[in-house]
């Protein structure tokens, strides 16, 4: 039961994260992310154009999320669920500022499935303990 847990957050998100690994999906995904903003009449502030530099640092950013999913699904111990745990509480922290300086609200989603995921891991350890 415990570690069905761990692997069911690191299954999501090996889903959510798999497109931000490659070039022609990530770029599509947060086109898509921008369009859904402007459909829904946010007004956020219009994407900064990505050059090869920053969609570099996209991808860098995908296969490091789908490595650390595939690890937490082979191997769904402890201290990498304590480890997840607290790093999406950073995410977390991470997209709020993001917002703040003016992303798009639908961000908001990503904090949710961020502190979701921790809360399941956090309340997983104590079930545990």
């Amino acid at each position: 039961m415990r570690t069905r847990i761990i692997r069911a957050v690191a299954i999501v998100d090996l889903v959510l994260t798999l497109p931000f690994a490659f070039p022609f999906a990530a770029e599509s995904l947060i086109q898509l992310i921008y369009r859904i903003d402007a459909g829904a009449g946010l007004g956020s502030a219009p994407p900064l154009g990505f050059g090869p530099l920053q969609i570099m640092f996209v991808h860098i950013m995908g296969v490091l999320a789908v490595l650390w999913a595939i690890a937490r699904i082979r191997n769904p111990a402890e201290d990498l669920a304590r480890l997840d745990a607290l790093a999406r509480l950073v995410v977390a922290a991470l997209i709020i500022h993001a917002i703040t300086m003016g992303a798009t609200p639908l961000l908001w989603m990503f904090v949710a499935t961020e502190l979701l995921g921790s809360a399941a891991q956090f309340s997983r350890r104590r079930a545990a303990a």
